[in-house]
């Protein structure tokens, strides 16, 4: 409020403010409440006109100031989190100056110089948006369109024809070599039943395998659950899981390389025992097919028939067949033969076996001797 006296009793007062039309104003009587702005100058002006003088006009100047914390340079409030600029070398972040950089998760930008969070899909970034991601969370990649590119999103799973790359923490095409999967046992120390029934601890073991080798979900993949078994093969309640690495930039020299203590420390139930394998010994060679024979058995069965058919007929062709057929043929005499040759052997041949051969060439079925 404002009160002013004037010392003729015949001056007239008048009050305005900021140059607003001027007012009366009593003398010794307190003005109406004026509001003072925080941080802005307010002016009040009060004028007194006397008959036969010139009015004369009092100028006064009125701030009502905000004592500010002392990182701050400008604020709204008395706090530490009142601020509106910041003190150099400090950055004003959610109101505060705290620190001389942004975080980790938060960027500078530099047309309100105050920091920004990074999208949600963000561990770092340079802007604002979820392709300007500089760094990618746990078991996600950065997916930058080309490999130089400083920037881009992150992705849970690579596209098809990338890998995640482990040192970069990037999704990158493969080199020309082929990709060598290699195997993980892990055997815990576990009910094998409730481990069976209970999925997403599966799920979180593939997780955390993934988040150890520093691979993309996609990279690892369940291929066998089994019971375990000790030395004498006795099956143990325990289950014994294997994943599948498929993954061009890690080899299975650099997983043999991790300890066990970080497998223990990375799972939610005790881990006993990790053992690698190749694809070689998971999938050992089939043994070799048999050779096909140098004829099928219905081959040699033909033949052995056809054999034994030859070996049966042919000593009755010989010594029946053949003999009866020859006794029915008629003689005749070859050329070249001497006729009185012939003679000379009928005449002195037995009589009996001449009446005998006479007969039979005869047609006559039996012969008696008389």
């Amino acid at each position: 409020r404002v009160v002013a006296s004037k010392n003729d009793p015949n001056a007239t007062l008048e009050v305005r403010t900021d140059g607003t039309p001027w007012e009366p104003l009593e003398s010794g009587i307190l003005t109406p409440q004026i509001a003072v702005p925080r941080n802005h100058w307010l002016l009040i002006e009060i004028r007194v006109s006397s008959p036969g003088h010139l009015p004369l006009t009092y100028q006064i100047l009125v701030m009502r100031a905000v004592k500010c914390h002392v990182r701050c340079r400008t604020c709204y409030g008395p706090d530490d989190v009142h601020c509106l600029s910041c003190r150099a070398p400090l950055v004003l972040n959610n109101g505060s100056c705290q620190q001389t950089a942004c975080p980790p998760d938060g960027y500078y930008e530099w047309s309100s110089y105050q920091c920004r969070q990074c999208h949600a899909s963000c561990a770092r970034c340079s802007g604002p948006g979820k392709d300007a991601c500089t760094l990618c969370p746990a078991l996600q990649f950065l997916l930058p369109q080309q490999w130089e590119d400083g920037q881009g999103p992150c992705v849970l799973s690579c596209p098809a024809g990338m890998f995640a790359h482990p040192p970069s923490r990037r999704c990158r095409r493969p080199p020309a070599a082929p990709v060598k999967t290699f195997y993980l046992q892990f055997q815990f120390r576990h009910p094998l039943a409730m481990f069976q029934q209970d999925s997403r601890l599966q799920g979180s073991l593939l997780n955390a395998t993934a988040f150890v080798l520093g691979l993309a979900l996609s990279d690892v993949r369940a291929y066998k659950l089994r019971p375990a078994t000790d030395k004498n093969g006795i099956e143990l309640d325990a289950p014994q899981l294997i994943t599948e690495i498929v993954s061009p930039f890690l080899q299975k020299d650099e997983a043999d390389q991790v300890l066990i203590d970080t497998w223990f420390g990375a799972f939610e139930i005790p881990v006993d025992a990790v053992t690698s394998f190749t694809w070689d010994d998971m999938h050992p060679p089939l043994p070799p097919l048999p050779e096909d024979p140098f004829l099928p058995t219905w081959a040699w069965g033909l033949i052995s028939s056809a054999s034994a058919g030859i070996l049966i007929t042919l000593p009755v062709y010989c010594c029946y067949f053949r003999r009866l057929a020859n006794t029915r043929k008629k003689y005749v005499s070859q050329s070249g033969v001497d006729p009185s040759f012939i003679e000379k052997v009928v005449a002195n041949a037995d009589a009996r076996l001449v009446r005998r051969f006479v007969a039979r060439d005869d047609g006559a079925k039996e012969f008696k001797d008389s």
